[in-house]
Parts: structure tokens; sequence; C-alpha cells
């Protein structure tokens, strides 16, 4: 008996589904690029990590709120609930939507750009193209490539989660409260660790600062799962409760 939860045909055969069909998927890989292309082609510089991953962090939020379009309006929630697939399965195709399919789709945009823009160049200048090794420019240091990786997380999934929330005006509405959470997690992560620094004499006895520094980062990525695990919770909880809200009526 096939699992009704999770099946490997069945969710290959609906990623397959839900990637043929998510309108502007190929539109908007040609305006990335494209976009990425005229910058460096204008400015005669490639981006580096700040910039790239900046654009990333806001396309990916985006994206994450754009998922209202599944919900509303009712009809079309209809036709995503009706998807034979299980909740489970649709909820993961978007998780992989956000955090595989956008990463990757953002290095091949700019990767295209890139020789892209070196080919225009050359056109425009008559010259022999001077292609360099992909990303080249593009400096990246472990330590910001994990902070930006537990900033990732946590937002895209929180914004995941607006949009199972928030039907109209979904990304207003949970940057608002994004907001508000940031806030109070950031003040949580604060007191936490300095209450750890206090407790050691960290700011007294120096020898103990490694040890501070190495648990606070623990503490974050740690924080940083959990969190992210509760925003995938609601959201999935939220997809299940529209399936029992239209089955009722």
């Amino acid at each position: 008996m096939e699992n009704q939860v999770f099946s490997i045909s069945r969710f290959g055969a609906y990623l397959n589904k839900y990637f043929s069909e998510y309108r502007g998927l190929r539109l908007q890989f040609a305006i990335l690029s494209g976009v990425f292309a005229a910058l460096q082609f204008i400015f005669g510089t490639k981006p580096d990590f700040f910039n790239a991953s900046a654009a990333l962090f806001l396309f990916a939020i985006i994206s994450a709120s754009s998922l209202n379009y599944f919900f509303t309006p009712r009809a079309q929630k209809i036709k995503f609930l009706l998807t034979p697939a299980s909740q489970f399965e649709k909820f993961l195709a978007m998780v992989v939507h956000l955090y595989i399919y956008i990463p990757i789709m953002f290095a091949v945009a700019l990767f295209v750009a890139q020789y892209c823009a070196t080919l225009v160049t050359a056109l425009f200048t008559l010259s022999m193209p001077q292609f360099e090794a992909p990303f080249a420019g593009i400096d990246v240091d472990g330590s910001v490539v994990l902070l930006y990786i537990l900033s990732y997380l946590p937002a895209v999934a929180f914004y995941l989660m607006g949009a199972t929330i928030f039907t109209k005006n979904s990304f207003l509405k949970t940057t608002g409260l994004y907001i508000v959470v940031s806030f109070a997690f950031m003040l949580l992560m604060t007191i936490a660790v300095g209450a750890h620094a206090i407790g050691v004499n960290a700011f007294s006895e120096w020898e103990n600062f490694d040890t501070v520094n190495r648990t606070g980062a623990n503490f974050m990525i740690v924080m940083t799962v959990v969190v992210t695990l509760l925003f995938f919770g609601v959201s999935y909880m939220r997809i299940s409760e529209m399936e029992v809200n239209e089955t009722k009526k």
C-alpha cells in the first residue's frame, strides 16, 4: 500500500508539475540574468558577496510571500488542495523551491550574467572578450556565510508561514510581524548569551572569552534550527487546516 504522507515517485511527479506550471519562474531567471549582466556591463565590476547575498535574501522572502498564490482566490486554493499529492509533499515542494531552487537559480544567473557582460563589453569595445573564472571577484568569508545562512533559514521560513496565514498583502503584513518577532528574538539571545558571560565572569577573565563566543555561536545555531522548524511546523499545519476546513464546507 502506498504511503499516504510521502512517496518518492508521487513527490517527484508533483515536483515536476510544480515547476512546470508555476508562473514566472523562467521569466524570473531571464530578468535576474539580464539585470546582473546590465549592472556588470554598465559599472564594469563584478557583484560582491554582500550585494549578491542581499539580492538573494530579498528575492527569497518576496518569493516566499508570493506562495499565497496557491491559496487565493478560493478556487485556486481548492485546486491546490485537490492536486493528487499529500499536503506534506506540497509543503515540501515549497521548501525545495525556496531553499534549493532559488539559490541555484541565483548562482546560475550570476554565472550567465558574468559571461554575457563580458561578451557585450567585447562587442562594444571591438576587442577580444576577457573571460575570467566563474564568480571571479566574489570574496567569501566562512563566518560571514554562516551568519548569512543563519539569517536566511528562519527569515524565509517565516515569510512562508506568513503566506499561509495572510492571504492578502502577505509580504507587507509578514514584514511588520517579522520586525516585531526579530526584535524579541534578538533581545532574548542577547539576554541569554549575556547571562552566560556574566556567569563565567567573561568580562573579568579574558581566558573565558573564547568559551563564551563558542557557546554563543552554538546557541545561535541551535535556536536558528529550532525557530526554522517551528515556522515550518506552523506552515504545514496551516496547509493541513485548509484541507480540513474545505471538507467541512
